[in-house]
């Protein structure tokens, strides 16, 4: 799935700090997700900054996974706290996030695109 939160070519990407603690933050709570946990192959940022890859096992819709996108970006906008995966450990360039325009950004997503879906959006245009 395109999880596309900005226009490509229209509007602004999102800054590559908070799109890697997108990254972060969406992984880890799809991966831990009761009911979809075992079907998350990847999620991860479009190399042009403008939103994120969704990989599932299974056959599904855009608008099945409309709920989880929501839930998804809802724990985001909401998350206090040490991003998972944060530390040298675990991420390669691990001081390279931002966690407030993470959340300001899925915070809009979630209300500007996921609250107000339309079928036009759950399909690429022909």
């Amino acid at each position: 799935f395109d999880i596309r939160m900005t226009e490509p070519n229209r509007q602004e990407p999102l800054s590559g700090k908070a799109l890697h603690a997108i990254e972060h933050l969406a992984a880890t709570y799809l991966r831990n997700h009761p009911q979809w946990r075992d079907k998350v192959i990847y999620w991860g940022p479009m190399g042009c900054r403008t939103g994120n890859y969704l990989l599932l096992s299974g056959d599904y819709e855009s608008a099945d996974i409309v709920p989880l996108m929501r839930e998804t970006f809802r724990f985001i906008a909401d998350f206090e706290g040490d991003i998972p995966g944060a530390s040298p450990r675990d991420c390669g360039n691990y001081t390279y996030m931002d966690l407030p325009e993470a959340k300001k950004e899925a915070l809009k997503y979630l209300e500007e695109i996921l609250d107000n879906i339309t079928p036009q959006q759950l399909n690429y245009p022909d």
